[in-house]
């Protein structure tokens, strides 16, 4: 099994042993930058930093020996579906958010992201895009690798084992695993294929983890604001709030008093 990198220092070694251009190195760094803000604070159901996933995805894609843009791909892959870009929207693509990506990334990477969710592959998928295999241009068949890439992630460091639930992951892998591999051999990524093949099995095989490792969050993503984040009250405003209650208190004794006896 290839190390897959999780940190940003892993993945830019990684690239610069394959010998990959400055530029591309460049690329990668700007992708990652972007990923580590729009996930500041973000976790994995599996308790694992979010932003550790986009560079292992990446990571997957650089071993597959893909260009430069595609390994960037992977690192934004889905921030317009769980990206927080600071505007209160979910699962939203607007013009702001298209033009940041398209920024830090180019416009090559920023149309890759903005059509992946048509690529995801999932049991109500997957019929249509095996059909449509054969057709699909080159971008096209880098989407779906970068798909691929992703639910081998979840896999290779055994994280599917450390969410409290993953049902959705594992049920999705029990039902597709080999159709998964399946396409990842016609796309003629038999390298790909290998790392899902083995990481798959040995999740299955492994004994799980003691519950205390088990993380009780989430299903998907939950956020965790650092206490320097956190609203503080100065003394001023402590002080204001203890009177406050203190007359809403007596208010109410009055009240209470005054109401009628049953």
């Amino acid at each position: 099994m290839r190390v897959i990198a999780q940190t940003n220092l892993q993945l830019y070694n990684q690239l610069r042993l394959q010998g990959r251009e400055d530029s591309q190195l460049a690329l990668a760094k700007r992708a990652y930058d972007l990923s580590a803000l729009l996930y500041a604070g973000y976790y994995q159901g599996d308790g694992k930093p979010f932003v550790a996933h986009t560079v292992g995805v990446a990571s997957i894609l650089a071993w597959l020996d893909l260009p430069g843009e595609v390994v960037a791909f992977g690192a934004l892959h889905n921030v317009y579906g769980n990206g927080d870009f600071g505007d209160g929207l979910q699962h939203a693509t607007t013009p702001a958010r298209r033009s940041r990506v398209r920024v830090a990334a180019g416009a090559v990477v920023e149309d890759m992201v903005y059509r992946f969710r048509d690529f995801r592959i999932s049991s109500k998928t997957v019929d249509r895009v095996e059909g449509e295999l054969d057709r699909m241009g080159e971008v096209e068949r880098h989407m779906i690798l970068a798909d691929l890439a992703d639910y081998l992630e979840k896999y290779v460091d055994l994280g599917v084992q450390y969410f409290g639930d993953s049902n959705w992951i594992t049920t999705e892998i029990d039902q597709l695993g080999a159709r998964l591999i399946a396409v990842s051999e016609r796309l003629e990524q038999p390298l790909l294929a290998e790392m899902m093949r083995e990481a798959f099995a040995a999740a299955s095989k492994q004994p799980g983890p003691p519950q205390e490792l088990r993380n009780t969050g989430g299903r998907h993503i939950t956020l965790t604001l650092p206490l320097s984040a956190r609203p503080r009250l100065g003394p001023i405003t402590r002080v204001w709030l203890r009177r406050q209650r203190r007359r809403v208190g007596r208010r109410l004794s009055r009240m209470i008093a005054a109401a009628p006896k049953p």
